[in-house]
């Protein structure tokens, strides 16, 4: 059995107050883009993640279904990495979904898509996003998940070329004072491109690198509808009123970062 592990943007993150399990609260608007990790599963006698990289999110997905449901069979699974890591994408949330759809089927589990949602939000905040997939309005911790219809937009990825820790980043976000925007609220309910692009907010930016906030400046003055940053970074993306225009932003840009990537948003 062959998935597509799609990548996600946030067009809007907040980072509301802390939870006593130590996770936060926020509000965020995620939306899947075309840059996606290939992922086969066979089954097998043991337990087997071959994919060139550590990567404990998909065994800790495998060994939890089994755990749960008691389940004798094991499964090998190949992953061709494809989204950055530590960018910002949730590509090891995405893989670990993948799994669990993946491994309901192979399995015969026969679980519905809140079952899935609950076990994944159990893996990984981002998770239960992953499950239900396209455009979300996503609460709580992550674990809320409402399908939201957004429009088609070109979007065009930049990343400076290093990893930002998701932990650290949360840490070092709880430590600053910044004013609290709630645009993941505003957007909610927004079909109009340029009305998203004109309200494109993460409250991670606080954090960033000045190469981070030259990368935004960058993609707005050739031509992007506006930029901000995915996750808490530091991957930078770039809206675009249409795909000509996003790809002359692409030949600009691509032989000055490593990593520059023209995708669309998928629905």
């Amino acid at each position: 059995m062959q998935l597509k592990a799609y990548a996600k943007i946030n067009l809007a993150l907040d980072v509301l107050d802390k939870r006593e399990d130590g996770y936060h609260n926020l509000n965020s608007i995620m939306q899947q883009i075309d840059l996606y990790d290939e992922l086969s599963f066979e089954k097998s006698d043991d337990i087997a993640v071959q994919s060139g990289f550590k990567d404990d999110i998909i065994l800790k997905t495998v060994m939890r279904l089994k755990e749960l449901f008691k389940v004798e069979e094991g499964v090998t699974v190949f992953v061709k990495k494809n989204i950055s890591v530590a960018a910002g994408f949730g590509g090891g949330s995405s893989d670990a979904a993948a799994a669990l759809v993946a491994l309901n089927e192979l399995w015969q589990l026969n679980l519905g898509m809140d079952e899935l949602i609950k076990i994944g939000a159990e893996i990984g905040s981002d998770v239960p996003f992953f499950i239900r997939g396209r455009g979300c309005f996503v609460s709580g911790k992550g674990e809320k998940v409402e399908k939201i219809s957004l429009p088609d937009m070109n979007i065009l990825l930049v990343n400076p070329g290093y990893e930002v820790s998701t932990k650290e980043a949360y840490s070092e976000l709880d430590k600053k004072e910044y004013e609290q925007k709630s645009s993941s609220l505003k957007l909610k309910d927004s079909k109009d491109m340029k009305e998203i692009s004109a309200n494109l907010h993460n409250d991670f930016i606080h954090l960033q690198k000045d190469d981070v906030k030259d990368i935004i400046k960058e993609l707005v003055d050739n031509g992007a509808l506006n930029a901000s940053i995915t996750g808490k970074g530091p991957t930078v993306f770039g809206i675009f009123e249409n795909e000509e225009k996003a790809k002359k932003a692409y030949e600009n840009l691509k032989d000055k970062y490593k990593f520059v990537y023209l995708c669309k948003t998928i629905h």
